[in-house]
């Protein structure tokens, strides 16, 4: 290992054990977090998808892309539908089915959390140009395909991790 990369390493360790900066990140859907603006993971990511689709969805159509069972999504809609953020609607193309889409409060929750991300994103980040942003952005992804190309066997083999049961050496 290059002093620049154990250097990277051990930066990237900071960071990960700065709480701070593990609560921004892990708020955010899909990290561990409250999963969207609702607090509930399942309904955070039914909502992101709502959100992305202003027509709205049938249960089904939720459900494939969601990749849940129908009667997730439909327990899942109930609680958003209880709550006020979403709304069901007959669809105007087939009489048999039912649309579920954002109410009014379901757009005004998500305008709220978008609001919230973006001034998390700039404390985060405000201190860095548009440039390094951008190239900052680069570099991660990079390396997030890097890390996705990697046989994790083959690194815990080669003895860059400790095997279960050992623990970890405390330096």
């Amino acid at each position: 290992m290059t002093d620049g990369s154990r250097d990277l390493l051990e930066s990237f360790g900071k960071l990960l054990q700065n709480r701070a900066f593990l609560m921004a990140v892990g708020h955010q859907a899909g990290m561990g977090g409250h999963g969207g603006p609702n607090g509930r993971r399942g309904q955070g990511r039914l909502l992101k998808v709502l959100a992305k689709t202003p027509d709205g969805l049938t249960n089904a159509e939720i459900a494939e892309v969601l990749d849940i069972r129908p009667s997730s999504v439909s327990a899942t809609i109930n609680r958003l539908e209880e709550a006020g953020f979403v709304e069901r609607v007959p669809s105007p193309t087939d009489k048999r089915a039912i649309i579920v889409r954002l109410s009014q409060r379901g757009h005004e929750l998500f305008d709220q959390y978008h609001e919230h991300k973006d001034d998390v994103a700039d404390q985060l980040f405000g201190r860095l140009t548009a440039d390094e942003q951008v190239q900052l952005e680069q570099l991660l992804t990079k390396l997030s395909h890097q890390i996705s190309d990697l046989d994790w066997d083959d690194f815990m083999q080669r003895g860059h991790g400790w095997p279960h049961g050992m623990g970890r050496p405390r330096f």
